[in-house]
């Protein structure tokens, strides 16, 4: 009896105090009364949840919370509890999805994302998310919804979660497309055709191309003729597997039989494909010497030209950078350089190279210190990597805030109406630190205002997200600014 109890203990002990593990992402579309709606799709890490032990087997439960937010109000909220799959045996823990939809009036709303294990009684047993969603309504101009990632479209034999427009579209949960992915496949819906073009045929055009390249991949386009709907549903997709790494837009084009384009959308996406890299643009030395990086010696111009790379390299080619500085290898810091360029421009690597170098001299002009180049800074890294903000707004002489900028883009990828704070806490130089943004994947802080302030607030107010009231302090306008 006494080993039975010893037992029990220790299964007690070493339960998971972790919370679960899950992410997201979310894409937005219409009905056919044009009402706009959020599709939301969420992966559940199946190790990361409880499970407990049932008569049918083992069963976990999850809390999901979604909130939109305006102005602090909620706006719309939906909660819900999601029932993991039932396992036989609690090793069997298998990741799932879970495909949410909830009508959202257009507007910009700050999303909370809030999921629960309900077995899990810890305080850091859930996650949170926090994101800045813009909803666009549905007006009378031929138009596209968001672009969804899938792994496969199958004809709907029976209605699930997953079925639209007569197919189960299952998603794929990332941007990110390595090596032992060889397709590529979307999903895009298009409106008011049939109200602008009758029964005028018109074609739907995709392709790949590079972040900073206006035309097509030429080996990447798919063309279809389709006839105007209510809702054309259009599904494509692509073999990627001689798609060389790097940064692309997946991207929907609407062309009417004059070749004119009627609508657009596209969305980011990040290959990694080293493989294909090595065996296709590994250069001879022959090539180094008679190309642009040629006729550079010198190991700190080639280390800075390295550097300078950072803000528009994927992960792959910063390990690689790494590696090339640390070595201190005059041929294999140029070899990085011009296989880095020819991944952009296999024909042309010294065009990309050029262009890309009138940035960062721009950058560094106006953002280098005297201990950091301006490539370097978090002013020039957001100017290279997402290119000039349509509008900045700059404060120095608040009296309660630190000096500060506000940088908005009207498009960042598929993100509309985004914003980055910069400030400088020092009051002195000219390197400002980025503060808040609401892109994704970029530092967020809820509390970015009361920081801001900080000279004047108590920041021992956690839950508060806005400043204290102060006087002169503009920038929660600035940063609703329009």
């Amino acid at each position: 009896m006494k080993k039975n109890w010893i037992v029990v203990i220790l299964f007690i002990f070493h339960l998971p105090l972790w919370a679960i593990k899950s992410y997201y992402y979310y894409v937005s579309f219409y009905d056919t009364e044009a009402k706009p709606y959020v599709e939301m799709y969420i992966t559940f890490i199946g190790k990361s949840l409880q499970y407990q032990r049932t008569d049918v087997g083992y069963k976990g439960c999850i809390q999901l919370t979604i909130v939109y937010k305006q102005e602090g109000i909620i706006k719309h909220f939906d909660k819900l509890f999601i029932d993991a799959p039932l396992i036989n045996d609690s090793t069997e823990k298998k990741d799932f999805v879970y495909v949410h939809r909830m009508f959202v009036e257009p507007g910009i709303y700050n999303l909370e994302l809030i999921v629960n294990d309900t077995l899990n009684k810890n305080s850091d047993g859930e996650n949170r998310f926090y994101d800045v969603v813009q909803i666009f309504p549905l007006n009378d101009d031929i138009t596209c919804s968001g672009i969804q990632f899938i792994e496969k479209a199958v004809p709907t034999e029976k209605e699930t979660m997953f079925s639209k427009s007569g197919y189960d579209l299952y998603p794929y949960m990332t941007d990110y497309f390595p090596s032992n992915v060889n397709k590529i496949q979307a999903y895009i819906e298009l409106y008011n055709t049939q109200k602008k073009l009758s029964d005028e045929e018109f074609l739907a055009k995709a392709y790949i191309q590079k972040i900073y390249a206006s035309n097509p991949y030429e080996q990447f386009v798919q063309i279809k003729r389709l006839k105007p709907r209510a809702i054309v549903p259009f599904i494509f997709g692509f073999d990627i597997t001689s798609l060389p790494s790097g940064n692309y837009y997946l991207t929907v084009e609407l062309i009417n039989k004059n070749n004119q384009v009627l609508a657009s959308q596209k969305v980011f996406f990040q290959r990694s494909n080293p493989s294909f890299d090595r065996s296709k643009l590994v250069v001879e030395e022959d090539e180094i010497k008679t190309s642009f990086i040629g006729r550079y010696h010198n190991i700190d111009t080639l280390k800075d030209f390295i550097l300078c790379l950072f803000p528009i390299a994927n992960n792959i080619e910063w390990d690689r950078a790494l590696q090339t500085i640390q070595s201190k290898d005059v041929a294999q810091m140029k070899r990085f350089i011009l296989e880095f360029w020819k991944t952009r421009n296999v024909l042309n690597p010294e065009e990309e190279w050029n262009k890309y170098k009138v940035l960062v001299d721009y950058v560094n002009r106006l953002y280098s210190t005297q201990v950091k180049k301006g490539y370097d800074s978090d002013r020039g890294r957001v100017y290279l990597k997402y290119g000039a903000p349509n509008n900045i707004i700059e404060s120095k002489h608040e009296p309660s805030a630190y000096p500060y900028e506000i940088w908005h883009y009207y498009v960042i990828g598929n993100q509309r109406d985004r914003r980055f704070v910069f400030y400088n806490p020092t009051l002195v130089g000219n390197d400002y630190i980025l503060l808040h943004s609401d892109v994704r994947g970029e530092i967020y802080d809820k509390n970015w205002e009361r920081r801001l302030s900080s000279r004047n607030n108590s920041m021992y107010n956690f839950n508060a997200t806005e400043s204290d009231d102060q006087y002169g302090s503009r920038a929660r306008e600035n940063f609703r600014n329009k």
